[in-house]
């Protein structure tokens, strides 16, 4: 790795450029694990992304661990909720649920944290 530090200093030219994270990688450890749990994928594209779909919607709706919970006062139980601002039902797989089915369109039953 040493000898392609050149190449990675390539980047820092860019400072305006996007910069992985630790939230970023974690989900991408969390990916490759599955994947080489599966054997990369020996099937169809469309099984394939139909896979890696699901378990995108997985990971975002699981609920957070009891600390990271308590560090949001409650307030955020979920990705999803981190990143709408509500969440549909208190149980996370009725919050999928009812997510998955809107195709994108909004819930007028939303309760707003």
């Amino acid at each position: 790795m040493c000898h392609k530090a050149p190449h990675f200093k390539i980047a820092f030219d860019f400072p305006a450029a996007y910069r992985t994270s630790n939230a970023l990688d974690r989900l991408m450890n969390y990916q490759d694990r599955l994947l080489d749990a599966m054997q990369y994928l020996h099937g169809t594209k469309a099984s394939a992304r139909l896979y890696l779909r699901a378990m995108a919607l997985l990971w975002n709706f699981h609920p957070y661990g009891p600390q990271t919970q308590a560090k949001y006062d409650g307030k955020r139980n979920s990705p999803f909720e981190g990143l709408n601002g509500f969440r549909y039902h208190n149980n996370w797989l009725h919050n999928l649920l009812i997510a998955s089915s809107l195709q994108g369109q909004s819930c007028q039953t939303q309760n707003p944290l």
